[in-house]
């Protein structure tokens, strides 16, 4: 509503070399509330933030009917549209759905957006800019003594109380028992969508320099593996990766496939990769090693190519807590410091195969070419979202089958299963996100 208020105004400021944007979300930030970003020349950008923060306290929603109904049916066609997304995608939102606290799926959103209305949102406005907790970061051509002088400025436009500490976001991570595996499947949310995909993830824990290294550097050297063999051998599908995944600081391994195949054929497959990839461990000489570990190196090191990456790398550091504004060469230390035996031994306890220690997430999503191969006994149906399936240590749900013969149907190992609503209530949590 800000954006779309301010248009005439945005466009004015942008002619002068000055630019703002608002948010609620960042993929480069875990932020939870309002991210307000301005860019510009130095000797006006104070004006432009104290215009903006006394436009934001000043509005009245309610003046703006016509705004709002344009604004809300967008967003309106944008979650419904969403439904529409690539198979994989759909796979890690479940993986998210459970792991992370708060999360408020597609249906949950549209469902309260349907039935909001203008004078609610005006209430919100009121209710949110009360009490806020104000975290910055400035980039650029200013002294400290300017930026104190801005930031009073632009909080003073608002005047808000300081954000109690019973009122600070929670932002949690779920945690289960080591060696056992969840399992979520559902049908794709496109009946006409194809593809089907299957999104696993491995819980790490709580992020430290020497985890957040190691989980980098195995994802480096196993997504190019996972790729050359699932994708270009098998030829499994087009998407076909292998990457990190930390939220609210909890670290993970995400793989994830797309694919016309059945995702329980296709979680067969990455569990018969993992134990040829183990042996490419093993086999693995240091020099082998030392050439990874130095391509990794040289990415972390590379200069900030904008003022804009250099600030979004600072402003994560802010809203993480965490404040290594130093994290590359901090690092890129550590990661000169590991050895083959370390990696193969956090291979073997966090993702390998029959790891009595490591703690799984399958998500799948099952797409159209997928159902109609079953000739109708398809077992996945749509009361199937928002079932999870637990099983055991030892207990995998879709073991390979037997020298690689695609015809055998694996044996599921009887699990227990609960909704998702009552395992999220039960789930111990990883609290570490300040």
């Amino acid at each position: 509503l800000v954006q779309e208020v301010t248009n005439e105004e945005a466009y004015d400021a942008e002619e002068a070399g000055l630019v703002f944007d608002i948010s609620n979300t960042s993929q480069a930030s875990p932020c939870s509330g309002l991210r307000l970003t301005f860019k510009g020349y130095d000797n006006k950008l104070p004006v432009l933030v104290k215009q903006v923060m006394e436009l934001i306290a000043k509005m009245d929603i309610t003046q703006y009917q016509s705004t709002f109904d344009l604004v809300k049916e967008k967003t309106i066609t944008d979650y419904r549209n969403r439904k529409f997304g690539q198979a994989y995608y759909h796979a890690m939102t479940a993986a998210s759905s459970i792991l992370e606290h708060p999360f408020y799926g597609r249906e949950e959103r549209l469902a309260e957006l349907e039935s909001v209305t203008i004078q609610e949102v005006q209430d919100f406005k009121a209710r949110f800019l009360s009490e806020l907790l104000v975290e910055a970061v400035v980039v650029g051509n200013l002294t400290k003594d300017e930026v104190v002088v801005m930031l009073n400025d632009a909080v003073a436009a608002i005047d808000p109380k300081p954000l109690s500490p019973e009122s600070l976001p929670k932002l949690c991570i779920s945690t289960f028992e080591e060696g056992k595996t969840l399992l979520h499947e559902e049908l794709q949310p496109d009946p006409e969508a194809v593809d089907s995909a299957i999104c696993v993830y491995f819980l790490c824990g709580p992020r430290n320099t020497k985890q957040d290294v190691m989980v980098e550097l195995l994802c480096q050297i196993m997504d190019k593996e996972m790729y050359s063999q699932l994708r270009t051998v098998e030829q499994l599908g087009y998407i076909v990766a292998a990457t990190q995944w930390h939220k609210f600081n909890v670290g993970g391994i995400r793989c994830f496939v797309q694919s016309v195949h059945h995702p329980q054929y296709l979680e067969g497959r990455i569990e018969s990769f993992f134990q040829q990839f183990i042996k490419k461990l093993e086999e693995m000489t240091a020099e082998e090693l030392a050439e990874n570990i130095d391509s990794l190196a040289t990415k972390k090191l590379e200069p900030d190519r904008s003022i804009e990456r250099r600030c979004d790398r600072s402003m994560h550091e802010v809203c993480a807590h965490q404040y290594q504004f130093a994290r590359p060469q901090v690092e890129v230390d550590a990661l000169r410091a590991i050895t083959n035996v370390e990696l193969l031994n956090f291979f073997k306890d966090q993702v390998a195969t029959g790891s009595s220690t490591r703690r799984r997430i399958c998500c799948h999503v099952v797409g159209k070419q997928a159902v109609d191969a079953m000739n109708g006994q398809c077992d996945v149906t749509p009361e199937s979202k928002g079932q999870i399936l637990t099983f055991d240590q030892g207990k995998e749900p879709f073991p390979v089958p037997p020298e690689g013969d695609q015809a055998s149907a694996p044996t599921l190992p009887e699990p227990s299963v609960t909704s998702l609503t009552e395992l999220r209530t039960g789930f111990k949590r990883y609290d570490v996100q300040p």
